[in-house]
C-alpha cells in the first residue's frame, strides 16, 4: 500500500468519525425542536425495528433515529426511510469520491465545468486570493471593483466550505467603491460575486425576500442518471436566503414535489411543524412547479459530467423567464432529514437498487 493510500484511508476514517458525531448532535438538536413545539417524540416498536432491519441490515452501520424523527413529525412509519448515520458514514462516502471533492465543490468553478447559461452570472470570483472576471481572466482588485460598479446590487457568497446559506449577503450599493472594498475585505478570499437573480413570480409569491430554491437529488449509477427526488425550500420572512435555519426552526419551510412536478399538499419547517399554506397565506398545494421537465433534463445532462460523484444534490432557482438556474451542486452532505419529511424515503423507488448494490460489497 502506497503512502498516499495510507493517508487517504486515514482521512476517510477521520471523516466517518466526525460524521457519526455530527449525526448524533443533529438528532439531539431536532429532538429538542420537536419538544419545543410540542410534537410528541415517537419510539419504534420491536416489530417496526424488525422491518427496518430486514431492509438495511448488511448495508452498513445504521440506527433508528431518523426513522423516529420522520415518524414523529409526519405520523407515518416507513422502514425504507434512510438513516442519516448510514447515509453520511457509508452511502454518500462510497458513492462520492472523498479525496478531491473539495476542489469540485468550489462555487467559483461551477460555470467553468458547465455551460455558463445554466448558472447565475458571475461578476467576479476570488479563488485563493486571485480575482477573476466572468471569462476567468485574472484581474486586479481595482479592476474587480470597477467590474462590480457596473451593477446596482449583487450577491456575494463564500465559495468553499459553506452550507445552510451561511455567508450569503446582498451588496446594496455596488457604485460605492469604498463600501464594496470593505465587504470584499471581510470575505478575505474564496468568494464569488454574482448578479441578483430575478426569480419566477410563482416562487417569489411564496416568500419574496429570498430566492427560493429546489433541492433536486440525482444518482449516476452504471452510466444512467436517476432523478431521485426534489423539494422546494423557501426562506423565512425577510431572509435573503432560502436556507435560513433559525434557532426555533420556524424560518425556512420545505415543500415536496411529486414525480409529476406538482407541489405536495403539506410543507414542513425544519422544527417539524407542518403547514398547508405559506406563512404569508399564499397557497401552494397541487400547483405545477414551473419548468419541472426542463429541470429534470438539465440534471440528466449535467450529472453525466460528474462521474466521480454518483449522488448529487442540485440547487435550482427558476428565473423570471422560466429558465432553471443551478445555484450550486452539493457533493458532500446533500441533506437527508427535511426531504424525508416532505417526500418520504430519501431514495424512494430506488431504495432496493441501492440496498442490493451495497449488500453485494
Amino acid at each position: 500500500m502506497s503512502v498516499n493510500s495510507i493517508f487517504d484511508n486515514f482521512y476517510i476514517a477521520v471523516i466517518k468519525r466526525y460524521r457519526m458525531w455530527c449525526t448524533n448532535k443533529s438528532f439531539r438538536h431536532y429532538s429538542k425542536l420537536l419538544k419545543m413545539h410540542g410534537i410528541p417524540r415517537k419510539k419504534l416498536t420491536s416489530e417496526q425495528k424488525k422491518q427496518v432491519d430486514a431492509i438495511w441490515k448488511g448495508v452498513g452501520k445504521y440506527d433508528y433515529k431518523t426513522h423516529r424523527l420522520v415518524y414523529s413529525v409526519t405520523g407515518k412509519f416507513d422502514p425504507k426511510v434512510m438513516s442519516e448515520k448510514l447515509f453520511r458514514s457509508k452511502i454518500e462516502m462510497e458513492l462520492n469520491e472523498q479525496t478531491f471533492k473539495n476542489a469540485w465543490s468550489d462555487k467559483s468553478y461551477f460555470s467553468w465545468w458547465f455551460d455558463k447559461s445554466l448558472f447565475p452570472v458571475n461578476i467576479v470570483a476570488n479563488i485563493n486570493g486571485t480575482y477573476y472576471n466572468n471569462d476567468y481572466d485574472v484581474v486586479t482588485e481595482d479592476e474587480a471593483l470597477q467590474i462590480i460598479s457596473k451593477h446596482d446590487k449583487a450577491i456575494i457568497k463564500p465559495s468553499l466550505d459553506t452550507g445552510f446559506g451561511k455567508g450569503v449577503s446582498l451588496i446594496e450599493d455596488c457604485k460605492s467603491a469604498d463600501a464594496v472594498k470593505g465587504i470584499l475585505g471581510k470575505y478575505g478570499k474564496n468568494f464569488v460575486v454574482q448578479e441578483v437573480l430575478k426569480q419566477h413570480p410563482m416562487l417569489a409569491s411564496f416568500n419574496p425576500s429570498s430566492v427560493n430554491v429546489v433541492r433536486f437529488i440525482s444518482m449516476f449509477i452504471d452510466g444512467e442518471v436517476y432523478p431521485v427526488m426534489c423539494a422546494l425550500r423557501c426562506g423565512g420572512e425577510g431572509s435573503i436566503s432560502d436556507n435560513n435555519i433559525t434557532k426555533d426552526g420556524m424560518g425556512m419551510f420545505v415543500i415536496g414535489i411529486d414525480e409529476n412536478g406538482n407541489l405536495r399538499d403539506r410543507a414542513y419547517h425544519s422544527c417539524g411543524k407542518s403547514i398547508t399554506v405559506c406563512p404569508n397565506g399564499e397557497e401552494f398545494a397541487g400547483k405545477p412547479f414551473p419548468s419541472y421537465d426542463k429541470m429534470v433534463a438539465t440534471v440528466k445532462e449535467c450529472h453525466k459530467k460528474l462521474p466521480y460523484f454518483r449522488f448529487v444534490g442540485w440547487d435550482f432557482a427558476i428565473d423570471s423567464e422560466g429558465n432553471p438556474r443551478i445555484m450550486e451542486y452539493n457533493i458532500k452532505g446533500p441533506g437527508v432529514l427535511y426531504y424525508q419529511y416532505v417526500n418520504g424515503p430519501l431514495l424512494g423507488k430506488y431504495t432496493d437498487m441501492i440496498v442490493e448494490r451495497f449488500k453485494k460489497k
